[in-house]
């Protein structure tokens, strides 16, 4: 449950997430994430890691989207989709023989479309009780729960 001070902002809603997890979350820059890929997300046994690209003019909104993953209860992108994003174009068919996994998966499109749309949500809640009285942010604080 995120304290009224914590929903106040994205990193608080990430502290709040991490320990209502009982995990370390941490957030990084990422300056060798492939072209097209602005952020990810990586759960580990013991921590969880959300990375994005130092590029992106969307920093925010790509850390809400994979924020989006872990409080959804998502799972996580395939490992296929994962190597075909790292590897060149003329490794994908290999990739795919090795790892004898099919990444075209409609579960996966509505994951990614339920992260964007958390995302959105998220950050216009945010936008919106910025600059409201304490009482008023103390009450968004316990709907967040």
């Amino acid at each position: 449950m995120a304290t009224a001070e914590e929903s106040l902002s994205l990193d608080g809603l990430l502290q709040a997430v991490a320990r209502d997890r009982g995990r370390p979350l941490t957030v990084t820059e990422d300056p060798h994430m492939p072209a097209g890929v602005f952020g990810h997300w990586i759960r580990f046994t013991d921590r969880d890691e959300v990375s994005y690209a130092s590029w992106t003019q969307t920093r925010d909104r790509t850390i809400a989207h994979e924020l989006g993953h872990i409080v959804l209860g998502h799972q996580g992108r395939p490992v296929l989709e994962v190597a075909q994003a790292v590897l060149p174009t003329d490794m994908h068919d290999l990739a795919a023989l090795i790892l004898r996994r099919d990444c075209a998966d409609a579960a996966a499109a509505a994951e990614e479309l339920a992260a964007e749309q958390f995302a959105s949500l998220l950050l216009n809640r945010l936008r919106s009780i910025g600059g409201r009285e304490p009482r008023l942010r103390s009450r968004w604080g316990e709907a967040l729960g």
